[in-house]
């Protein structure tokens, strides 16, 4: 596995502010835009945790270690589990709740009437928050893309939230469809249709910092890969592959999260300024990596606001 060189304190503020100061000032609507108070630091945490396979002591552990107060769980199906671990690290919390229109019937792995919601814990304030069906596998293309009547109900969490200082930011946690590899163009079309539909819900938020974390089921196509359109798709939309920004190398620094590929990502948008991200491999932040779950977690340090 990769490890992350350390870069020096002058040059990250430096990368910071160089990026900060071409970017044009720009405001949302009152209600959600960026506060005034200047630059900050921002840790990301995004990690699929196969079902509940570690315990809430264990993660708990792994999140505290790494300073994250941002966090976005794939997986994460245990209410019960979940609402313990926001408790054990005072965290608010965000996931499910929005039932779909025809609710299946109840099954161990379903909250609220979505699939493994994806779970959104964070130290900051929620100001507002989303629920959708993230599955947009339709034959009828001119419905929306996310459709409570579409087979799997495989919830996506979005939330805007607010930082001490005042800066707020939008945050989406997804797990796109899972199935079918490279070679099956059906489920790769299904996941970009997907994306599409996620992007198009973030398009109100387009003036906030924007990440977008969790399970894509997909490799990158800067991973050297030609036929990966997912990534693609966020990258024609704007958002920067964190991993990737901060190590343009595959072949150095090939960042497998899953299966021997690398398909958890944190991306963010052009108001938030990458500075650092590794793979959490086995020993770091305590974390027992494969023995853990079938995913190894991405963390990525980010600034926003402006300097």
């Amino acid at each position: 596995m990769d490890v992350v060189v350390a870069r020096s304190w002058a040059v990250v503020v430096g990368v910071a502010l160089a990026t900060l100061a071409t970017l044009a000032p720009c405001a949302a609507r009152a209600s959600e835009a960026s506060g005034p108070e200047g630059a900050e630091t921002l840790r990301v945490l995004s990690y699929n945790i196969h079902m509940w396979e570690p315990s809430v002591e264990a993660l708990a552990g792994v999140i505290q270690a790494s300073g994250a107060d941002i966090v976005g769980l794939n997986e994460a199906w245990d209410q019960k589990r979940n609402d313990a671990l926001a408790e054990k690290l005072g965290y608010n919390i965000v996931y499910g709740g929005c039932k779909p229109a025809k609710v299946p019937e109840p099954q161990p792995h379903w909250v609220n009437g979505y699939y493994m919601p994806q779970v959104l814990l964070t130290r900051h304030k929620i100001v507002s928050s989303k629920f959708f069906n993230a599955m947009a596998a339709k034959e009828d293309k001119s419905k929306p893309d996310f459709d409570p009547n579409v087979p799997i109900y495989r919830g996506g969490t979005l939330a805007v939230l607010e930082t001490a200082r005042g800066n707020r930011l939008a945050v989406f946690v997804l797990h796109l469809h899972p199935w079918g590899g490279s070679d099956n163009e059906k489920m790769i079309d299904m996941r970009v249709a997907e994306i599409k539909g996620i992007l198009a819900q973030l398009t109100q938020y387009a003036k906030l910092p924007i990440l977008v974390i969790g399970d894509h089921n997909t490799q990158s196509h800067k991973d050297g890969q030609t036929g990966y359109k997912v990534t693609r798709q966020m990258e024609s939309a704007g958002y920067i592959d964190l991993y990737r920004a901060v190590h343009p190398d595959p072949k150095a620094s090939p960042g497998i999260t899953c299966s021997g590929a690398r398909i958890d990502y944190i991306f963010c948008n052009r108001h938030v300024t990458p500075v650092d991200c590794k793979v959490v491999t086995a020993g770091v932040f305590g974390s027992l990596g494969p023995e853990q779950s079938d995913h190894l977690a991405v963390f990525g340090t980010v600034t926003i606001g402006r300097p």
